[in-house]
């Protein structure tokens, strides 16, 4: 700090500061309140007990997080190192919304599995605290707590299954993955702290960790592996809440952080997005694991996402907002579907598992079409007037030829889009109805009508998209 800065902290300026993070306040109270239960309680019941507190917290940051959207006006804390405006509040809302929907899918899944429950509710609303710390961050040793935070959450998520080969597998290669990203970032923003003539260099650092965050090639190996090897409920929560987190780690940190060396990170920024768009999709074309599917389509997702960032401006890091939000509902809502698949001896996650299931369930498959429909783009789905936002801000920052690569990319990926589609409404001699409980179809069904609703009447989220871009970029 200068000198002369004035340390003091007073009761008031307590209350002020914790409102502005009201959201993560409240989050985290109940996380405690959780441990606690967890604790005391007997075996028997702490799953479900811990799963409701899980819920309710969820809920409750959700509304703290909507109420000061709409009332309250947002403001540094804590010597700005967090913020409470309405950037932090639209990833609060989206983080909290993800959080219900796992703990309403995962609950019949752990069951099914004979997986401890209490500890994996506990473990995720760590996780979405870590997202939420992300999102509020205005300081780079911030930006690491909460990286950290969430990392160290999903390291243990990942090898939730200990009986697991697959699962162990998935652990230890996300903690060494992820454990060199994080060395990545936090040298890069050594290097761009003390602003020295190597600030390119850590801004190149920086972006090599934030693109292994994001799945983004080159730096994507991890991905394939620890989707397929980690439980389907935890691949379900990372491949939207991980994804959200890193882009609102790099919209603040680029975007916010470093607006007049934009010309150097976005260079670096638009050869990650065509390598991500590219090998995504042309990889995800051979998978004969939807797991592994899914994941390269995360890489591809990645690359559309980063135009809009590169794009920048209102109109850019509003796409981005707005597709970051229509991503939670299509691609954990898939997902979600694979998970009513498992059974007690494992994820069944290939083609022929989803064989017969518009027999078996015509509603789920129907939600399983409009999310597969809506991730490769068909008017008049979220998935299209995401990428329609995404393409229009591309061309209008003059990266013409990013965007015919990723409308490129979004033809191909039709194919493998389309592939998936075949086996659910193919005749099959398989029957028997779809186990899962009452929570977790209701998680399936709620995203299916999100991502419909929000693609007939887009025009809400992207101005919510809008106004939550405001504090980074407030012009057009």
């Amino acid at each position: 700090m200068p000198p002369g800065t004035d340390l003091t902290y007073t009761w008031a300026q307590a209350q002020s500061d914790l409102g502005q993070i009201a959201p993560i306040v409240a989050l985290t109270g109940f996380f405690l309140l959780a441990i606690i239960t967890d604790l005391v309680l007997p075996r028997s019941r702490r799953g479900g007990v811990v799963a409701m507190f899980a819920v309710v917290g969820f809920a409750y940051s959700l509304g703290v997080a909507v109420y000061r959207w709409l009332f309250a006006s947002g403001d540094y804390a804590y010597h700005r190192f967090a913020t409470g405006d309405y950037f932090a509040l639209f990833f609060e809302v989206l983080f909290a919304s993800l959080g219900i929907l796992t703990v309403a899918m995962s609950h019949s899944y752990l069951r099914r599995r004979g997986l401890l429950e209490s500890e994996f509710h506990i473990l995720t609303m760590a996780a979405v605290i870590g997202m939420m710390v992300l999102a509020s961050a205005t300081s780079l040793v911030t930006v690491f707590l909460g990286l950290e935070l969430l990392s160290i959450a999903l390291y243990i998520m990942c090898g939730f299954v200990r009986t697991d080969f697959r699962s162990q597998e998935a652990a230890a290669k996300y903690l060494l993955v992820g454990g060199f990203a994080s060395a990545f970032v936090l040298y890069g923003m050594a290097l761009v702290y003390g602003a020295n003539p190597l600030i390119l260099l850590g801004i190149v650092l920086m972006g090599v960790g934030f693109a292994f965050k994001v799945s983004a090639a080159p730096f994507h190996m991890w991905t394939p592996d620890v989707y397929q090897g980690a439980p389907i409920p935890v691949t379900a929560f990372m491949s939207v809440g991980t994804k959200a987190a890193a882009f609102a780690m790099i919209v603040r940190v680029f975007a916010g952080g470093l607006p007049h060396l934009a010309p150097e990170w976005q260079v670096l920024l638009a050869i990650v997005a065509f390598a991500s768009m590219v090998f995504g999709n042309l990889m995800a074309i051979v998978q004969t694991s939807l797991k592994r599917l899914l994941a390269y389509s995360g890489i591809a997702q990645a690359g559309y996402i980063l135009i809009g960032v590169i794009a920048g401006g209102q109109n850019g890091l509003a796409a981005v907002l707005y597709y970051l939000f229509v991503y939670m509902f299509m691609n954990f809502g898939a997902f979600a579907v694979i998970t009513l698949l498992s059974g007690p001896d494992g994820d069944h996650d290939s083609f022929a598992d989803l064989e017969g299931l518009g027999r078996r369930n015509p509603w789920i498959a129907v939600a399983m079409s409009i999310f597969m429909l809506s991730l490769a783009g068909f008017p008049p789905s979220v998935g299209f007037f995401g990428k329609l936002f995404l393409f229009t801000a591309g061309v209008g920052a003059g990266y013409t030829w990013l965007v015919v690569v990723a409308v490129l990319m979004s033809v191909v990926s039709v194919y493998y889009y389309i592939r998936v589609l075949i086996p659910v409404w193919s005749p099959s001699p398989v029957a028997g109805a779809v186990p899962g409980t009452v929570s977790s179809k209701a998680a399936i069904l709620l995203s299916g009508a999100a991502s419909l609703a929000l693609g007939l009447y887009p025009t809400t989220l992207l101005i919510a998209g809008q106004i939550g871009a405001g504090p980074i970029s407030p012009g057009p």
